[in-house]
């Protein structure tokens, strides 16, 4: 089953605004979801979701309640959700990586803390992305988006194309 991106684009707060402003993106934070929603109460959307939060302190699972327009959700065809949580679930309460945040997406440097994780790097690992302290969340959206235009495009190919007898 492949998984989805929720890409958040709310206001937040002074970190979400300082990453979009830095990343030149409307994103300032990714989820790795789960690909069934929960209809609760009164018709409120919630979804699982696995990602590093600074709000959270790092690492975690959690059920995230969707306010309209705040969230754009890909689907990522050609990776698998059990494999992308299966990397993050021992991950679990790591801390977040505020530092590689600011310096890799703010300062340009690229680096990252050994054991410490951002939303975005954690995501890409997860996906298995290369570079993954390079992307923000506008990066990685800008990434899965190509990947999947491609990997659209071999699906097409090879289900469109007839081999020649030989």
């Amino acid at each position: 089953m492949s998984p989805y991106l929720a890409f958040y684009k709310g206001q937040g707060g002074w970190i979400d605004a300082a990453i979009r402003v830095a990343t030149r993106s409307p994103y300032s934070h990714v989820e790795l979801v789960r690909r069934h929603w929960v209809c609760g109460p009164e018709g409120v959307t919630r979804f699982g979701g696995w990602s590093s939060s600074w709000r959270d302190g790092g690492v975690r699972a959690k059920m995230i309640e969707v306010t309209p327009g705040h969230w754009d959700f890909v689907e990522v065809p050609w990776a698998d959700q059990r494999d992308a949580v299966d990397f993050i679930r021992p991950l679990i309460g790591a801390r977040y990586d505020l530092a590689g945040i600011l310096g890799s997406q703010i300062l340009g440097l690229r680096r990252q803390h050994r054991g410490r994780w951002f939303c975005s790097e954690l995501v890409a690992t997860a996906l298995g992305l290369s570079q993954p302290e390079a992307l923000s969340p506008g990066g990685l959206f800008d990434r899965v988006i190509d990947l999947n235009r491609i990997y659209e495009m071999g699906r097409n190919a090879v289900g469109g194309v007839r081999m020649p007898k030989t």
